[in-house]
C-alpha cells in the first residue's frame, strides 16, 4: 500500500519549480566549495595540526587532505590514529553522513580502546549521522513522517546500543534528545497510517497500530493522543467496554494532559448511554 505519491515534476505549478531550482542552485553553491592545494610539513604533528585548523576554518576539503596525508606518511605515528577520527569528523561536517558513518564504525573497529571510542564519541556521532539522514519536511513534498521511516529505525537501533555500551559517557545527555526525536518520529508515522486504515472504515487495523505505538514507544510522550484515539475507535467499533477502560487509564496516567479533558467528556457520553 502506498500512502502518499510525489507529483510529476511537469505537474508542479510554475511558482513551485522557479522555487525549487533556486533552491537546489543556492544548494549546490553554498555547500560545495573549490578545493586547493595544500602545502605539507615535515613531521606528523605540524601536519596534524595543520588539519585541524582547516578544520575548525571549515576548509573540509583541505583538512581531509592533511589528515590522510598523516596517516599515510605517518601510519605508526599517534597522530594517525586521530587523523583518521578527524578524516570522518571533515566527512560528517560535510553532510556526508553515509561515508562518515562508515569511517566512524572502522575507527571503532579497529581501535577499540581509543579514548575517543571508549568515551562514546565515535559511537555519539554514528547516532547523530543516522539522525541527520531522518527524511524532514519541505513544504514542496509530504511531510516527512509520511515518508518510509528505514532511516528512523536504523536510528533508534544504534541509539539503543549506544545506551546500552556507554550508559556513563558524557555523550549520553546529548543523546537523550535525538532518542526523543526519533521516537516522536516514529510514533508520527504510526499514528498517520492508524488515520489512514480508520478514514477507510478499518477500525481493527487502526487499533493494532495504536496497541502497537504503547508497546513499542512507551517513552515517546506521546501516550494520551494515542489513548485518545485508540478508546475512539473502540467506541467507532461498540466496544464500549474497551472505550472506558482506555478513557480511564488516559485519565488517570495523564490528569493534566489535554486529551484527558476530552476523554472525560467521552466518559460522561458513555455514562448517559
Amino acid at each position: 500500500m502506498r500512502f502518499f505519491c510525489h507529483p510529476h515534476p511537469h505537474l508542479l505549478p510554475a511558482w513551485s519549480l522557479i522555487v525549487l531550482t533556486s533552491t537546489l542552485t543556492m544548494g549546490c553553491g553554498t555547500t560545495h566549495k573549490a578545493t586547493r592545494s595544500v602545502s605539507y610539513s615535515q613531521t606528523a604533528t605540524a601536519n596534524y595540526k595543520k588539519g585541524m585548523a582547516e578544520l575548525k576554518d571549515e576548509n573540509y576539503a583541505e583538512a581531509r587532505k592533511f589528515f590522510n596525508f598523516v596517516k599515510n606518511r605517518f601510519p605508526f605515528s599517534r597522530y594517525a590514529t586521530l587523523a583518521e577520527l578527524r578524516a570522518a569528523d571533515t566527512l560528517f561536517a560535510e553532510e556526508k553522513y553515509t561515508s562518515a558513518i562508515d569511517a566512524y564504525k572502522l575507527f571503532v573497529k579497529f581501535h577499540p580502546t581509543h579514548p575517543k571510542v571508549r568515551d562514546g564519541y565515535a559511537a555519539y556521532r554514528i547516532c547523530k549521522g543516522y539522525v541527520s539522514q531522518i527524511p524532514g519536511d519541505w513544504f514542496l513534498v509530504p511531510p516527512g513522517y509520511e515518508k518510509d521511516q528505514a532511516a528512523t529505525r536504523q536510528a533508534l537501533a544504534e541509539l539503543t546500543l549506544f545506551a546500552q555500551r556507554y550508559k556513563h559517557s558524557a555523550y549520553v545527555k546529548k543523546a537523550i534528545p535525538l532518542r526523543r526525536r526519533v521516537l516522536h518520529r516514529l510514533v508520527d508515522h504510526e499514528l498517520y497510517v492508524a488515520r489512514f486504515y480508520l478514514d477507510r472504515n478499518k477500525p481493527k487495523a487502526t487499533i493494532s497500530r495504536l496497541e502497537g505505538i504503547l508497546k513499542r514507544y512507551p517513552g515517546a510522550g506521546m501516550d494520551p493522543t494515542v489513548m485518545l484515539l485508540l478508546g475512539k475507535t473502540y467506541l467507532k467499533m461498540n466496544q464500549n467496554g474497551k472505550a472506558k477502560t482506555t478513557f480511564a487509564a488516559l485519565i488517570k496516567s495523564y490528569p493534566t494532559d489535554a486529551n484527558a479533558a476530552k476523554a472525560k467528556l467521552y466518559l460522561s457520553y458513555l455514562a448517559r448511554r
